[in-house]
C-alpha cells in the first residue's frame, strides 16, 4: 500500500496565508460600540513603514519561509511581555498605596486614643475641684452654726427689752407671715417632685442606651464569627483552585494568541465599569454630606435643649436668693414641727433613691467600659487573621519559586508552568485584594461604632454631670430647709415659754442645743461617706488609666510588627519579580514558535465574537437590573426623608404648644397668687378654700405638661429606627456592587476561553453562583425581619416586668380628653411617675 505524497510547494502555496505579524494595522472605529466590537472584514492592512523593503516584497509574492517569520516575530513578543511587567508594577504600587492607607488609619485610631486619655485627666481634675467644694460647704456649715448661735443670744436679749403688750400684736403679724410662707413652702415642695420625676426620666434613659450598646457587642460577636468562617471558605477555594490549576495545563497554549487579541476591549470594558464605580461612589458622597446635614440640625435642638437647661438653672438660682431673703425676714415666724418633720423625712428617702440610682448608672459605666475593652480585642483578632493571610500568600510564593526551581532545565514545562504560575499570582492578587477590602470594610464599621460608643460614653458622662449638679442643688435646698425648720422649732418654743414661764424656755432651749449638735454630727457623717465614695472612684479610675496605657503599648508593638512584615512581604516581591523576569528574557527565544498558530485562531475569533454578543446582552440585562435597584433605592431614601420632615414638624408644633401652656400656666399662676392675697386680708377661712382650689388647677396643668413633655419623647426612638433602616440601605448598595464586580470578572475569564464546552461550563456556574447568593439574600432578610419582631417582644415583655407602659405611635393624639374640656373624674395626688 503506498501514500499519496506531499504537494512540492506547501509552504510556499499562497493560499490561506496571512501576513505577518506586526506587518499590518488594525482599522480602529472612531466610536465606541461595546467591549468586544470591531470590524470583521478588511481587518488587516500592508506594512506602511518601508524600514525592511525586502520581508515587505517576500510577503507580497508569497515566499516566507517559517524561520524567517519567527526572527520577525521575536520584537512583537518581546513588546507584549514590557507591558506585561508594566501591569504587574502597577498592581504592586495599588497595594502599597493600600497598605499606606492602612496606617494612616491606625496613627488615627492613636489619636483618638491619645484623645480619650485627655478626657479621663479632665475628669480627674473636675473631681478634685468637687473634693474643694465639699471642704468649702463643711466650712460654710460651721460658720452658719456659729451665726444661729449669736441670734440666739440676741433674741434673748430682745425679749427682756420688750414688754408684754407689744406681744399680741407681734403673734397676729406673726400668724399672717406664717401663712404666707406656708404658701411659698408648697409652691417649692412641687419644684422639688418635678426635679425627682425629671431624674428617674434621665436614668431609664441611661438604662435604655446601655441594653442598646449590650446589643451592638453581641452583633459584634457575630459579625467576628462570619469573618472567621468567611476565612475558612476561602481556604476551601484556595484548595479548589490549586485543582483547577492542574486541569488547566493543557488549555495555555491555545489561551495565548486571544489573550493578546482581546486584551484591548477587555480594558475598553474595565474602564467602563470604573466610570460605573465613579458614579456609585458620587451618589453615595451626596448620600453621606444628607445624613451629615441631619446629623448638624439634630445637634442644634440638642444645644436648645441644653439652653433650656441653663434657663432652668438660673431660675433655680433666683428662688435659692427668695429663700435667703425669706430666712432673713422669716427668723420670728412660727412652724408646725410635725408637717415639716414629715416633709424632711420625705426629701431623706428621696435623697436615699437618688444615691441608688446614681450608683446604678455608675456600674452600668463600667460594664460600658469593659465591654469597649473587648471590641478592641476583638479588633486585634483581625488583624491577626490578615497576618496569618499575609503569611500564607508568602507560603505560596515560596511553593511557586520551588516549582520554577524543579523544572528550569525543560523549556517547554516552564513555558507552561510561567503562565499558570501568572494566572495563580492574578488569581491570588484578586483574592487578597477582595479580603483586605472587606477587612478594610469591617475595620471602618468597628471605627464607626467604636466612635458611637465613645459619644453615648460622653453623653452619660455629661448626663452624670448635670445629676450632680441636680444633686448639689438638692443638697444646698435641703440644708436651708434644715436651718428654716430649726429656726422656726426655736422661734415657737421660745414665744411659748413667754407666754408660760422663763423656767420652761431654759430646758427648751437645753433642748435645741442637743438636737443641733445631733444633726451636726449627722452632716459630718454623710461627709465622711461620700469622701469615702470619691477615694473609690478615684482609685477606679487610677486603674483605668493603667489598663488603657497597656491597650496602647499593645497597640505600638502590633503596629510595629505589621512594619516589618510589610517591609519584609515587598523584598520578597520583589525578588520573585526578578526572578519571572530571568524565566521570561530565557522564555521569550522559543516563544516565536507559538505564533504559527495564529492563522488557525482567526477562525476562532470569529465564533468568539457572537458568543461575545451573547454576553454583552447579559451585560446589558445586569445594568439594567442594576438600574432598578438605584431607583428603588432612592425611593426608599425619599420616604425617609419625607417622614423625617413630617416628624420634625411635628415635634416643632408640640414645642409650641409646650410653651405656649408654660406661658398661660405662668399667667394663671400670678393671678392665683394675687387672689390670694386680696382674699388673705378678707377673710382667713374663705382664703384656705381658695388656696386649696388653686393648687388643685395648678397640679392639674403640670399633669397635662408632664403629658405632653413624655409624648414628644417616643418620636425619638422612630427617628433611630429612620438611621438604622438608611444604613441598611447603604449596606445593600455595596452588596450589589461586589456582585456586579464578581460579575465582570466572570466574563472576563469567559473572554479567555477556546473551548466550547468550558465555556458553557463557566455560564453555568455563574448562574448558579447567583442563584445562590439571592437565596442567601431572602435569608438573611428573613433573619432580620424576624430579629425585629423578637426584639420588639423582647422590649414589650420587658415593659410589661418593669410596669412601665410602652408607646403607642398610633395612639398618640387619640385621647378622649381635650385640652379645653373638664375631665370627668378628679385628678389624683399621686400620679407623678408618668413615662
Amino acid at each position: 500500500m503506498s501514500f499519496p505524497r506531499a504537494p512540492l510547494k506547501r509552504f510556499n502555496d499562497r493560499v490561506g496565508c496571512a501576513p505577518a505579524p506586526g506587518h499590518y494595522d488594525i482599522k480602529e472605529v472612531e466610536g465606541s460600540k461595546g467591549p468586544v466590537s470591531f470590524e470583521k472584514a478588511h481587518r488587516f492592512k500592508k506594512q506602511k513603514d518601508t524600514g525592511n523593503p525586502q520581508v515587505v516584497v517576500e510577503t507580497e509574492k508569497g515566499l516566507i519561509s517559517p524561520s524567517s517569520r519567527k526572527n520577525l516575530n521575536f520584537g512583537a513578543n518581546n513588546a507584549q511581555k514590557d507591558a506585561t511587567s508594566a501591569l504587574e508594577l502597577k498592581k504592586q504600587k495599588m497595594l502599597e498605596q493600600e497598605i499606606r492607607c492602612l496606617l494612616q488609619q491606625r496613627g488615627e485610631q492613636d489619636k483618638r486614643l491619645q484623645t480619650l486619655e485627655e478626657e479621663l485627666k479632665k475628669i480627674e481634675s473636675k473631681l478634685t475641684a468637687v473634693m474643694r467644694e465639699k471642704t468649702s460647704l463643711t466650712s460654710n456649715i460651721a460658720s452658719l452654726e456659729r451665726q444661729l448661735a449669736d441670734l440666739h443670744k440676741a433674741n434673748e436679749l430682745l425679749k427682756t427689752k420688750f414688754s408684754d403688750d407689744c406681744t399680741k400684736k407681734k403673734i397676729n403679724a406673726l400668724c399672717l407671715e406664717l401663712i404666707e410662707v406656708k404658701n411659698k413652702t408648697d409652691a417649692k415642695d412641687k419644684e422639688i417632685s418635678y426635679l425627682q420625676i425629671s431624674l428617674e426620666g434621665q436614668v431609664k434613659l441611661l438604662q435604655a442606651d446601655l441594653e442598646a450598646s449590650k446589643a451592638a457587642a453581641a452583633a459584634l460577636q457575630e459579625r467576628n464569627e462570619s469573618l472567621e468562617e468567611m476565612h475558612q471558605e476561602a481556604k476551601a477555594h484556595n484548595e479548589s483552585l490549586e485543582v483547577e490549576m492542574d486541569r488547566f495545563h493543557a488549555l495555555t497554549e491555545e489561551l495565548r494568541g486571544e489573550n493578546k487579541a482581546l486584551h484591548g476591549y477587555l480594558d475598553n470594558a474595565n474602564e467602563q465599569v470604573q466610570d460605573l464605580q465613579m458614579q456609585l461612589s458620587s451618589k453615595v458622597s451626596g448620600y453621606e454630606s444628607k445624613l451629615e446635614q441631619l446629623s448638624i440640625e439634630t445637634e442644634d435642638r440638642c444645644k436648645v435643649s441644653i439652653v433650656k437647661q441653663q434657663e432652668a438653672e438660673r431660675n433655680l438660682l433666683v428662688i435659692q436668693s427668695l429663700l435667703k431673703k425669706s430666712n432673713e425676714e422669716i427668723a420670728v415666724l412660727q412652724g408646725k414641727l410635725a408637717v415639716i418633720q414629715q416633709e424632711k423625712d420625705k426629701l431623706e428617702k428621696d435623697k436615699f433613691e437618688t444615691e441608688t440610682k446614681l450608683s446604678m448608672s455608675l456600674e452600668e459605666l463600667s460594664e460600658l467600659k469593659v465591654q469597649l475593652e473587648r471590641s478592641k480585642e476583638e479588633i486585634s483578632q483581625s488583624k491577626d487573621q490578615l497576618l496569618q493571610k499575609d503569611k500564607e500568600l508568602l507560603n505560596l510564593k515560596n511553593c511557586l519559586k520551588q516549582n520554577e526551581e524543579s523544572h528550569s532545565e525543560q523549556i517547554k514545562e516552564v513555558n507552561e508552568k510561567c503562565q499558570l504560575l501568572e494566572q495563580e499570582k492574578e488569581r491570588v492578587e484578586a483574592e487578597r485584594s477582595r479580603m483586605e477590602q472587606n477587612s478594610t470594610k469591617e475595620l471602618s464599621e468597628m471605627k464607626e461604632k467604636l466612635n458611637q460608643m465613645e459619644q453615648d460614653l460622653q453623653q452619660k458622662q455629661d448626663v452624670l454631670s448635670s445629676v450632680r449638679q441636680e444633686k448639689d442643688l438638692s443638697d444646698s435646698l435641703r440644708q436651708k430647709l434644715e436651718a428654716f425648720q430649726e429656726e422656726m422649732t426655736k422661734e415657737k418654743l421660745l414665744l411659748e415659754e413667754e407666754l408660760e414661764a422663763a423656767l420652761d424656755e431654759l430646758e427648751q432651749l437645753q433642748l435645741k442645743d442637743v438636737e443641733a449638735e445631733e444633726l451636726a454630727r449627722r452632716l459630718e457623717d454623710e461627709n465622711e461617706l461620700r469622701a469615702r465614695e470619691l477615694a473609690r472612684l478615684q482609685e477606679e479610675l487610677a486603674e483605668k488609666n493603667a489598663e488603657l496605657e497597656k491597650i496602647n503599648e499593645n497597640h505600638s508593638k502590633i503596629v510595629s510588627q505589621l512594619r516589618e512584615e510589610q517591609s519584609k512581604s515587598l523584598r520578597k516581591l520583589g525578588d520573585t519579580e526578578a526572578e519571572f523576569e530571568c524565566y521570561k528574557l530565557s522564555v521569550t527565544k522559543e516563544l516565536g514558535c507559538l505564533q504559527d498558530s495564529n492563522s488557525t485562531l482567526t477562525k476562532q475569533v470569529a465564533q468568539l465574537l457572537n458568543e461575545a454578543k451573547d454576553m454583552q446582552q447579559q451585560l446589558t440585562d445586569v445594568q439594567l437590573s442594576k438600574e432598578k435597584a438605584k431607583e428603588e433605592y432612592a425611593r426608599m431614601l425619599l420616604e425617609v426623608q419625607t417622614k423625617l420632615a413630617q416628624k420634625d414638624a411635628e415635634v416643632r408644633k408640640l414645642d409650641e404648644a409646650c410653651n405656649l401652656r408654660v406661658i398661660e400656666l405662668q399667667t394663671q399662676l400670678e393671678q392665683s397668687n394675687a387672689c390670694q392675697e386680696v382674699e388673705k386680708q378678707s377673710t382667713d377661712t374663705v382664703g384656705e378654700d381658695v388656696v386649696a382650689e388653686q393648687k388643685a388647677e395648678i397640679q392639674k396643668w403640670q399633669v397635662l405638661y408632664e403629658e405632653l413633655h413624655y409624648k414628644v419623647k417616643p418620636f425619638q426612638e422612630q427617628l433611630d429606627l429612620f438611621e438604622r433602616e438608611k444604613n441598611s440601605l447603604l449596606n445593600e448598595h455595596g452588596a450589589t456592587q461586589e456582585e456586579l464586580n464578581k460579575l465582570n470578572e466572570a466574563y472576563a475569564k469567559l473572554l479567555g476561553h477556546q473551548n466550547q464546552k468550558q465555556k458553557i461550563k463557566h455560564v453555568m456556574k455563574l448562574k448558579q453562583e447567583n442563584m445562590e447568593l439571592k437565596q442567601e439574600l431572602a435569608k438573611l432578610r428573613a433573619q432580620l425581619s424576624k430579629d425585629k419582631l423578637t426584639e420588639q417582644k423582647c422590649q414589650e415583655q420587658r415593659c410589661k416586668a418593669q410596669g412601665v407602659k410602652r408607646f403607642d405611635p398610633a395612639k398618640a393624639f387619640k385621647h378622649s380628653v381635650k385640652e379645653n374640656i373638664a375631665p370627668t373624674t378628679p385628678l389624683r395626688e399621686g400620679s407623678t411617675n408618668i413615662l
